[in-house]
């Protein structure tokens, strides 16, 4: 029976398979990295630090739960494009605050839907202007995006400080951003952003499809020389 992988046309054939099954295996093996990697995210949602009220986000970990109190810089408000929520399009509506020990910290006060025009942003409500203490968990800038032209005015690519600082010249800003959950008084009438749902479950099943599409190959390839060695030669 294996007389017949001397065959060009058998050489082949099982050079094809080996190549699907290292194919399959490295892609088993990437999605369980990413499944070890969503547990860790999960784990970092349900296990996050709170801390009482603070001055600075500086470094601290993405999803510590904090409060931190100062004004809005209604002015300098930015909309951070493509972010789909409940199936709509729609924006990160992003609005720094000014703490009293002078750091400008960036907020993600909420969601907005987007306008049916493509080249024009939504009007976004001003928020409050007193001094309000705003609860949330810490998230991490994106990396900015190269080469992004004619977008409207006050609309960003992504949510990263390149794009967003660009009106803080002189202000001192934190690297982290704080994702709104709750605010006293109410920081404007936006559909608040949940936190992330994240579950491993998913990765994991693609990644035991994954072996079982290697076991089909090797099978596969059994069954078929078994069925050619004993058919006969005409």
């Amino acid at each position: 029976m294996f007389a017949l992988l001397k065959t060009r046309r058998w050489f082949g054939f099982t050079a094809l398979v080996v190549v699907s099954i290292i194919g399959f295996g490295l892609l088993s093996r990437w999605q369980w990295a990413r499944a070890d990697e969503q547990r860790i995210e999960r784990l970092a949602i349900s296990q996050a630090e709170v801390l009482e009220e603070v001055d600075s986000v500086n470094d601290l970990t993405e999803f510590t739960r904090v409060q931190i109190s100062g004004i809005f810089d209604n002015q300098e408000t930015r909309l951070v494009r493509q972010r789909p929520l409940d199936g709509g399009n729609g924006y990160w509506v992003m609005t720094p605050i000014d703490t009293q020990s002078g750091t400008r910290i960036w907020v993600i006060r909420g969601w907005a839907g987007a306008s049916t025009i493509a080249t024009e942003a939504p009007t976004i409500a001003f928020a409050t202007q007193s001094t309000v203490r705003v609860s949330g968990a810490i998230r991490n800038f994106e990396q900015p995006l190269a080469d992004v032209y004619g977008l409207p005015l006050g609309v960003v690519a992504k949510m990263s400080m390149e794009e967003l600082n660009a009106g803080s010249a002189g202000k001192s800003v934190d690297n982290r951003v704080v994702q709104l959950i709750s605010s006293t008084p109410s920081a404007g009438e936006l559909i608040l952003l949940p936190l992330p749902e994240v579950d491993e479950g998913q990765n994991i099943s693609y990644a035991v499809q994954w072996i079982l599409f290697a076991l089909v190959a090797i099978i596969g390839w059994f069954i078929f020389l078994r069925r050619e060695a004993q058919t006969p030669i005409e």
